[in-house]
């Protein structure tokens, strides 16, 4: 998983950050990141990903985040206050402080808008590093049909992502952009070129290397 994780990295916006890749225990399918290019991966996603193009898709969508600086817009947006009063009073952020940031990303997970950004850029680190990205159709897809057998493994990752549909139809929208021959699911909504122009200026930000505005 680390030299899988390494290579998407170095091609992504932030390629020069110390990115950490490490498996958790547990049978849920899930990935998380953090704040300073840490990424973990659980064991119950090691095992459902098929092939390492699928796992290069979960590690470029986590790399994603780090890279657009997702984390240190929820960290403004949620945490800032407490932290600046505590320096006002010449304290250092406690440890409670910091395991709540840990658990509120584990937990909350990203805006809807940072996920399709994440999973645009994704696509595209993966096929920067050459990795059929396509593959991220077949995991999404399998995600999809196994969270209705099975929603206790996948709690999780369906808490903090938005739908299914929504990211695959816009995945195979940019898979098309890059070349990538898929077709569009036939009951694919409208709306889904609107929520892709939202979320373009944001991935534009990422790959060029700058920072994101953070929204009011």
């Amino acid at each position: 998983m680390a030299a899988i994780g390494h290579r998407v990295a170095t091609v992504s916006g932030r390629p020069k950050l110390p990115y950490t890749f490490k498996v958790l225990r547990g049978r849920e399918v899930n990935a998380v990141s953090l704040p300073g290019g840490f990424i973990y991966a659980t064991e119950g996603l090691m095992r459902f990903a098929d092939s390492d193009d699928e796992l290069a898709f979960v590690m470029a969508h986590e790399v994603g985040h780090v890279a657009a600086r997702h984390h240190v817009t929820m960290i403004e947006r949620h945490f800032f206050l407490s932290i600046v009063i505590a320096l006002l009073f010449g304290q250092d952020p406690t440890a409670f402080q910091i395991a709540d940031l840990v658990r509120f990303f584990v937990t909350r997970g990203f805006s809807r808008e940072f996920e399709f950004a994440s999973d645009r850029l994704a696509v595209t680190y993966a096929h920067r590093a050459g990795f059929d990205a396509a593959a991220a159709l077949k995991l999404m897809q399998r995600l999809r049909a196994a969270e209705g057998r099975d929603p206790s493994q996948f709690e999780v990752l369906f808490r903090t992502h938005p739908g299914m549909a929504d990211r695959i139809e816009l995945m195979r929208e940019h898979l098309r952009r890059l070349g990538y021959r898929v077709g569009r699911l036939p009951d694919a909504p409208a709306r889904h070129a609107l929520v892709a122009d939202r979320v373009a200026a944001v991935a534009r930000c990422a790959l060029g290397s700058q920072r994101p505005p953070v929204a009011a």
